[in-house]
């Protein structure tokens, strides 16, 4: 014989269907990576001369989550001078602006660069399916833009020209 439920049981059961489901695409929501943002360049000093130290920083706008490796490159071009960087990091242990530090040469005289960045970044969970637009920054330069490039990582890039 089958005894009927009353309406507080089919009430109750309702609302922890309803709970269980609210509570898995939260889980799922959870699990989603994000790239980072970026507002520009920040380059200092704002004029170069010979012999000056010289740093160059991709500054994030908002951080980026659950992301694992991050490979940044570097190339700045002063005339007939190239400045390279190139290096990795655990993206969610390090958050830091990836960045250039270069020392001119004391016969250095041309009064611009082209600086030019990339990123790599490896997820450690779901893929995004779009990156955060940057929010430029006073005092920054150029743009940087990030991409997720496919269902294993994504990239950013970005170059400016600067003449002082």
């Amino acid at each position: 014989m089958i005894k009927k439920m009353s309406m507080k049981s089919w009430m109750g059961l309702a609302c922890i269907g309803a709970a269980a489901l609210a509570f898995a695409s939260c889980e799922e929501d959870k699990h989603v990576c994000t790239l980072p943002a970026f507002a520009g360049f920040r380059i200092e000093p704002a004029v170069w001369s010979a012999g000056d130290s010289v740093t160059i920083t991709a500054v994030q706008s908002s951080l980026g989550d659950l992301l694992f490796r991050a490979k940044y490159s570097w190339s700045v071009t002063c005339g007939d001078t190239t400045f390279t960087r190139d290096y990795d990091v655990v993206y969610d242990m390090d958050k830091s602006d990836p960045y250039i530090g270069i020392r001119l040469p004391d016969d250095f005289s041309v009064r611009s660069a082209n600086i030019s960045f990339s990123a790599e970044y490896s997820y450690s969970a779901t893929a995004p399916t779009s990156a955060p637009a940057g929010v430029k920054g006073d005092g920054l330069y150029g743009n940087i833009m990030t991409y997720p490039a496919s269902q294993l990582w994504g990239t950013g890039s970005g170059s400016y020209t600067y003449s002082w």
